[in-house]
């Protein structure tokens, strides 16, 4: 028996009118997913978090989320963004995180792809990102996208920081 195809996938800017949907989101990541995510207890959605996830201002703050069209209108699947850390060497940290029913789906590669462009774009010449040392997965998929470990500037221990210089 085949199995039912999966709506189209398609990415976007986050905008402030997201506010609701990102905190469905955020809802719908398993604990493990959510402290991969945000390397800690994060228990639901505060509207401090939901706000710095919608708020990008696409200079400092850039975002995108990875939409399906559900029976409810709109779904958010995954969520991805970069933010200015240092704007004189031009580097950015990156983070993103994508439902669990959705990882493994190609998702994620589709956000880090429009991320680094727009990083590209936008004439950023670094960008990093910290990852869990036991999220093997994502540490794999950060290495596909060109993101190598960075072992002298590692924030702590239990977190491996991966970068790149941007062309």
């Amino acid at each position: 028996m085949q199995q039912p195809a999966r709506p189209a996938v398609f990415v976007r800017r986050v905008r402030m009118e997201d506010a609701q949907t990102m905190q469905g989101f955020l809802l719908g990541l398993s604990v493990s997913s959510r402290r991969n995510r945000f390397h800690g207890g994060v228990n639901g959605a505060s509207p401090k978090l939901i706000a710095y996830l919608v708020n990008a201002d696409g200079i400092r703050h850039a975002a995108w989320v990875a939409c399906i069209w559900g029976s409810d209108g709109e779904e958010i699947i995954g969520e991805a963004g970069w933010f200015i850390v240092d704007p004189e060497r031009g580097s950015a940290e990156l983070a993103l995180s994508v439902l669990d029913g959705w990882q493994g789906s190609g998702v994620a590669s589709r956000l880090m792809v429009t991320l680094m462009t727009a990083a590209r774009d936008a004439g950023l010449r670094h960008i990093y990102g910290d990852v869990l040392d036991v999220n093997l997965r994502m540490l794999a998929f950060m290495r596909k996208h060109g993101l190598e470990p960075d072992f002298d500037e590692s924030p702590d221990r239990g977190v491996e920081r991966v970068s790149c210089q941007l062309n």
